[in-house]
């Protein structure tokens, strides 16, 4: 897509489309020096180096671009999701609930909001938005996943083995969350059961050292 009659441009987007993303985001921000309120430019240098895994000026370009569009659910999403990579929790969830309330919002930005409150320490909060998610899509395994760490971090331990099993009607395939469903029935005094989701995690991946080292404790103690 050509924004301007601009060789440079042409040229930025060549070499974004041949996968050289410095080269590219260099040639745009040449071009946003002579156009400095372009969105469209401003969300390319945001979305590049959101890729390059720069999230300092990610943010800074995604921070521009809302000034100049501040209700727009998409450059608010990925704000929210920058911020949350630069562990920026509570600015990330104050996006991700600015993008809810506003009712445009897609479900998964419910799972972020979740995310963002679990590294705050607000696990019922956490525990809230993913169940919001799971009433979209009860079956997502993502959103089971993490409602099953949440819970178990609250203590909720019946809670957490309900969505860890949940998730493995899905998929027999999740290393972590055998590890995580052994720990929870660890914690619920059920070290049987625990031995056996250890030993699942170990059968998937013999290298997962956090799961060898609960079974052999199990099976020495």
């Amino acid at each position: 897509m050509k924004i301007f009659k601009d060789d440079t441009i042409e040229e930025a987007y060549d070499l974004l489309l041949e996968g050289d993303l410095k080269e590219s985001a260099e040639l745009f921000e040449k071009e946003l020096a002579k156009h400095p309120d372009s969105i469209h430019l401003l969300m390319e240098l945001a979305n590049i180096y959101y890729i390059l895994g720069i999230m300092a000026k990610s943010i800074i370009y995604y921070e521009r671009a809302l000034k100049l569009k501040p209700e727009s659910p998409y450059m608010l999403y990925r704000m929210g999701v920058a911020l949350y990579r630069s562990t920026h929790f509570t600015r990330a969830s104050v996006v991700f609930r600015k993008i809810i309330d506003s009712g445009k919002y897609l479900p998964m930005t419910y799972l972020w909001l979740g995310l963002s409150y679990y590294h705050l320490g607000k696990e019922e909060k956490s525990i809230e938005a993913y169940r919001e998610l799971l009433n979209y899509c009860p079956e997502t395994i993502m959103a089971n996943y993490y409602m099953g760490i949440a819970l178990k971090a609250a203590g909720k331990y019946d809670d957490a083995i309900y969505h860890f099993e949940k998730l493995l009607n899905q998929t027999d395939q999740h290393v972590s969350a055998f590890y995580h469903l052994g720990r929870v029935y660890m914690k619920n005094y059920n070290y049987e059961k625990a031995k056996i989701y250890f030993k699942k995690a170990i059968d998937l991946d013999p290298e997962n050292k956090n799961a060898s080292e609960m079974y052999d404790f199990l099976i020495n103690s």
